[in-house]
């Protein structure tokens, strides 16, 4: 007679690793995997964005300071004074008027915008009167009187300082004899290239103080073919 022994099932038979369905393994999601797979899950590194920020930031600082600069530099060419007062040599701050202001009576389709943008006179002039020479028949040529509290020195002065920093090339400051102003009075003589093609002449005549402390003087401009 013939006997059937059955062994004892072997703990690992349930899962040998084939694939089959009593196989077992980590990940899988089976009952003993402590961390079940999930197929839509998915871990990721955030990225860092501070440098792309710091690389943005940069460049609107450039940006801004650069619009700063230009602006600057071309106010004067907008008709807007770019500087608001000068100190002299001897030490006074004088405060200026912009030429859109002070020359208002003899401004037109001209002078263009950036050479109004580059005249000023000294705040606290009274404005005397002006002269339209050309009568819009020739080439610009147009002057305007004023009378100042400052001494006549410190007018020259004004002028002599005031003017290169404005872009202009003074080509003369001595005593006034073509125009018979008469003794102790000063021309102050300056020179501009412009946008519009042509140069431009700035004179500022300055007649000597009076004994009530009021110094005379004209802006006198006008419009050049060339530079010569």
């Amino acid at each position: 007679m013939s006997t059937t022994r059955t062994e004892p099932a072997d703990a690992g038979s349930a899962g040998n690793g084939d694939g089959g369905p009593g196989d077992v393994g980590p990940g899988d999601g089976g009952p003993g995997d402590p961390t079940p797979y999930d197929p839509e899950r998915r871990t990721y590194q955030r990225l860092s964005l501070r440098g792309p920020a710091l690389i943005v930031l940069g460049i609107a600082v450039v940006i801004l300071v650069g619009g700063v600069v230009a602006s600057a530099l071309a106010s004067s060419g907008s008709g807007v004074l770019p500087i608001h007062s000068v100190t002299l040599p001897d030490g006074t701050d004088v405060a200026l008027v912009p030429a859109t202001t002070a020359l208002k009576p003899v401004i037109s389709s001209e002078p263009p915008p950036d050479i109004l943008g580059s005249l000023a006179v000294p705040a606290g002039s009274d404005r005397r009167g002006f002269v339209n020479t050309d009568q819009n028949q020739t080439q610009y040529d147009r002057s305007v009187s004023f009378t100042s509290g400052l001494s006549s020195d410190q007018v020259v002065s004004l002028y002599q300082t005031v003017l290169p920093k404005l872009g202009w090339k003074v080509t003369a400051s001595a005593p006034d004899t073509a125009t018979g102003a008469g003794t102790g009075t000063v021309e102050v003589l300056a020179t501009k290239g412009s946008n519009d093609g042509f140069y431009w002449e700035a004179g500022v005549v300055v007649s000597p103080s009076s004994s009530a402390g009021v110094t005379p003087f004209t802006v006198h401009l006008f419009e050049r073919p060339d530079q010569d």
